[in-house]
């Protein structure tokens, strides 16, 4: 059994007190963002798929911020590949540190607190495996 770090503690008890419920979440959030086809399943690939709708609505805002956020999960999923899971986790933890820079200018901020949140689950699954 691994620990837990304490932010990541942190974090599932706060997603419990709230009640967060990631299938339930991610429909919803799917119908008031028409963005369908985001799910919360915690996969570099899925949090992919989030990046890529989000610069097709315009959520993102600029070209080269989805280059930049798309390339970080890229070396994640290669780093992932060679079995280097703790580079990984760091690539995964840059793409958080660019989301929370950009939210509020180049991101809308409700949809960065999402792929910070969905960024999570992925670490969290990978240090959990």
């Amino acid at each position: 059994m691994r620990k837990l770090r304490l932010g990541a503690v942190v974090f599932l008890a706060l997603l419990a007190l709230i009640g967060f419920n990631i299938s339930a979440s991610a429909t919803a959030h799917a119908q008031t963002t028409g963005m369908a086809g985001c799910v919360h399943q915690p996969t570099i690939v899925t949090l992919e798929a989030c990046v890529r709708e989000m610069s097709a609505l315009g959520i993102i805002s600029n070209h080269g911020v989805t280059l930049s956020l798309l390339a970080k999960l890229d070396s994640a999923e290669n780093a992932l590949k060679y079995g280097r899971t703790a580079s990984a986790i760091n690539k995964l933890n840059a793409f958080i540190s660019e989301v929370t820079v950009q939210s509020g200018t180049t991101i809308v901020p409700m949809h960065a607190m999402h792929l910070v949140m969905h960024a999570q689950l992925v670490i969290h699954a990978l240090e959990n495996t």
